[in-house]
Formats: structure tokens, sequence, C-alpha cells
């Protein structure tokens, strides 16, 4: 879909790109503004569902999620920056911003779907349900833990590191709701593999730490007993 949306912008974005199975009643809107540029795949549903699985409380004062792509950003934003971790990163090679409210407009989440998939266009990859989730869900619900953080659930910690462990929860929520069959694999290999598949999945675990796709509160949260 082409089409122009307009958003106020301010100078609080932040990039990311984090219960229970209580369904919101109240979404957030979900609008595609893709220009110049076709994703693989629908995002909307995939989005939609996503926030369904999200608590509405957590969800209040969110007004909708934009689907978008970079490269239609303007030569102005392409520009810009960003503070992440307490680093500059340009909002063009960004997968994800959450936008605060500002001088009365409700907060809201823009993605770049094209960012977001880049790499996992080609092949049949995006084909499996489970794997084109994945590349969405960890942006969105990162950029939902930055909503959750700065309007219900205040921390004085690394906002990133926030965001983090709220997206490990909602995903491992939406994971229970929507691939069922994922839990039933887990519990055959560990009946299998005995205590060898815990080693196992924190080994996988830190490699992703060092490989700096994982953050150290992200793993401390999906290591943590339960």
């Amino acid at each position: 879909m082409e089409s122009k949306v307009f958003r106020p912008m301010n100078d609080n974005a932040s990039e990311a790109s984090t219960g229970s199975a209580e369904v919101s009643t109240h979404s957030p809107g979900v609008i595609a503004d893709f220009s110049g540029y076709t994703p693989p795949f629908d995002p909307v549903p995939v989005i939609k569902g996503m926030l369904a699985s999200v608590p509405a409380k957590y969800l209040v004062g969110l007004k909708e999620v934009v689907l978008t792509n970079s490269s239609d950003l303007t030569r102005k934003r392409r520009r810009a920056v960003t503070k992440s971790r307490r680093r500059k990163v340009r909002i063009a090679e960004a997968r994800g911003l959450y936008h605060q409210a500002w001088q009365g407009n409700q907060a809201w989440i823009e993605i770049f779907v094209d960012n977001s998939l880049k790499g996992w266009e080609k092949g049949f990859w995006l084909k499996i349900p489970f794997v084109r989730e994945g590349r969405l869900s960890e942006v969105l619900f990162h950029e939902v833990g930055h909503h959750i953080h700065f309007t219900a659930r205040p921390e004085y910690q690394e906002k990133e590191d926030v965001a983090d462990v709220w997206k490990a929860r909602l995903e491992r929520n939406y994971g229970r709701q929507r691939f069922r069959w994922l839990g039933l694999v887990e519990r055959v290999l560990k009946f299998i593999l005995g205590p060898a598949f815990g080693a196992w999945r924190v080994k996988l675990l830190k490699t992703h730490v060092s490989k700096g796709t994982l953050s150290r509160a992200e793993f401390d949260e999906l290591t943590r007993k339960r």
C-alpha cells in the first residue's frame, strides 16, 4: 500500500529493536505506509495479532503502529540520529522507533519493515510463520517495552535494558499463544537431553550476547528461573 501519512515527530524517539494471556479490548491502530517498497508478506495482520497478545493495561495511551520503509524517509530524517545505549544511531538504520506522547499527541510506534527484514528477503525463510513473525516481534515488543517503561512501569535503569526485558516477556507470552507446539518441543528435548538441554540453551544465548545480537539484560531475563 502506498500512502503518505504525516505524523508529528519529536526529539524523544528511542530506537529499539521488548504476563498474562489477557487480550486487549482496544488495540492501537496499525497503519501500512509504504512507498517504493513492497513487503514480502502482509505485515499488518501479523502486527495486529501480536498487539492482541499484550495485556490491555500496557497499551493505554499508545495510539498506533505505523509500518513503513526507511528508503522513503525524507532527506532530513535520513540524516537525523537518535540515541541508543548512549551512542548515536542514524534513523535510516533503525528497525523501529518509539515516539513518546508530545504536545497533546499520543504515543506511537514506527517500524521500518525493510530494515527489520534486511538479509532475510531472499530464500524460503520468510515463508515460515515462526521466522517471519520473529523478525517483527523482536522490534515491535521492544518498542512496546519502551511504552510500558514510560507510561506504566517506570524504572530507573538503562531504558534499552528495560525495553529488552519487556521484549523477552512479551515474546514469550506471544509464543505460548501463537506457537503452542514450541512448548511441546521444549518438554520433549528436556526429557531426552536432561540438564544438557539447559546448558546448550545457555551457551547458545551467550553466543548471541558476544555477537551483540542479544543484550545482557535480555539474557538475564531469558535464563532467570521462574
